[in-house]
């Protein structure tokens, strides 16, 4: 289908998000399970919940334990892994499980594995769908949020948990997607101490820009600014040959690329250009871009995604990524501060993990985290 056609939302989400109001969430309710807090093995900062799928693989266990300990000696953080029964695996029983475990131990980040977890639906248009991890990071079960007779209506929430999401896309081989989650666990374990240049890429179409111009080009008080309105093809491609420590783009986009340039075709920014780029974070602002495509179109259901054409799927492709922020991240239409420009990137930049410098901020829900929560930069 063209890149630029979805035209219709189930729920509205994104088309209300698009005009700085409540995004709604719909889901179906299901009978949650009680958590046996006695599964805790320590007071984790980190909760590693891996899905049903995965669940029994030698191989994956070995690798997120060998990722557990590398986290453990950078950051001090203890860790604990759980792994879903199918019985177990609806969104609310996981909610559970998470504020369960924070009551014994305040966490700073949970890390969701494997794309047959039960997920929150933010929106479902055409045949495109987007998740959402706004239970997940609020404290206070449906009380962080309101509800309608349609699902779950969100209100400007404060951020406890970092929730990220590590996420194969459903229809791959069994090998091709354990293959996936292998390399990333890798990735995160061995590339913490990386130092990339000071500099942030920005593509940025002038189109939407009235608001957020300001915002991207107040990351230059923390790194040198590359900053391009309206980039072409050829400045696209030419950014390739730096490295740089973030890159974002923002404009009219879905799961499988952002216009970054307001003229239609001129500066088509896909998703497979990740493959190409060395940072070790990448932000897409937009709406559509925190999602897949599915082979079903509206019917108020998380589906499967159906090919690695989005941009949450290149986890497992760049060779330097370890992290990124995908929504409308200079979303500003409130009048308290809930953009992840202003409120997670100064912390980001900083020093702090991914993690702490989201909690405690305030969201409409409209960011998806995908990749390693601990991801921090090494600053000089």
């Amino acid at each position: 289908m063209s890149p630029h056609k979805p035209t219709k939302l189930v729920l509205s989400v994104l088309l209300i998000l698009s005009i700085h109001q409540l995004p709604i969430i719909s889901t179906l309710a299901q009978q949650t399970i009680a958590y046996d807090a006695t599964k805790l093995e320590s007071q984790p900062d980190l909760l590693i919940i891996l899905s049903p799928q995965y669940s029994t693989d030698n191989d994956i266990h070995t690798a997120i334990h060998t990722y557990q300990t590398e986290v453990k000696n950078d950051l001090g953080w203890a860790s604990q892994l759980i792994t879903l029964q199918e019985k177990e695996n609806n969104y609310q029983n996981i909610d559970t499980i998470i504020e369960t475990t924070y009551q014994a131990h305040p966490l700073k980040a949970c890390l969701m594995v494997g794309e047959d977890l039960n997920i929150a639906l933010a929106g479902d248009i055409d045949y495109l769908e987007q998740p959402s991890t706004l239970p997940w990071t609020t404290l206070g079960d449906i009380n962080a949020y309101d509800t309608t007779d349609q699902g779950i209506l969100c209100k400007p929430s404060t951020i406890h948990i970092c929730i990220s999401l590590l996420l194969p896309t459903h229809t791959l081989p069994y090998d091709q997607k354990k293959a996936a989650l292998l390399f990333a666990f890798e990735k995160f374990t061995t590339q913490r101490h990386t130092i990339y240049p000071n500099t942030i890429c920005v593509m940025e179409s002038s189109e939407l820009n009235t608001n957020s111009k300001i915002l991207y080009k107040h990351l230059s008080t923390y790194a040198n600014l590359a900053y391009t309105e309206d980039a072409t093809e050829t400045e696209i491609i030419t950014s390739f040959n730096q490295a740089y420590n973030a890159y974002f783009v923002h404009g009219h986009a879905n799961p499988a690329g952002t216009d970054v340039n307001k003229q239609k075709n001129m500066g088509w920014f896909t998703a497979e250009f990740l493959t190409s780029l060395e940072t070790p974070f990448f932000g897409a602002d937009g709406c559509y871009v925190a999602g897949w495509w599915s082979n079903q179109s509206d019917n108020n259901h998380l589906d499967p995604s159906i090919n690695t054409h989005w941009y949450g799927t290149k986890i497992f492709t760049s060779t330097s990524i370890q992290a990124m922020a995908l929504g409308l991240l200079s979303q500003n239409g409130f009048s308290d501060s809930i953009s992840f420009l202003e409120n997670v990137m100064p912390d980001l930049l900083s020093g702090k993990t991914l993690a702490e410098a989201m909690i405690g901020d305030r969201t409409i829900g409209d960011t998806i985290i995908v990749g390693d929560p601990t991801f921090h930069y090494n600053l000089p």
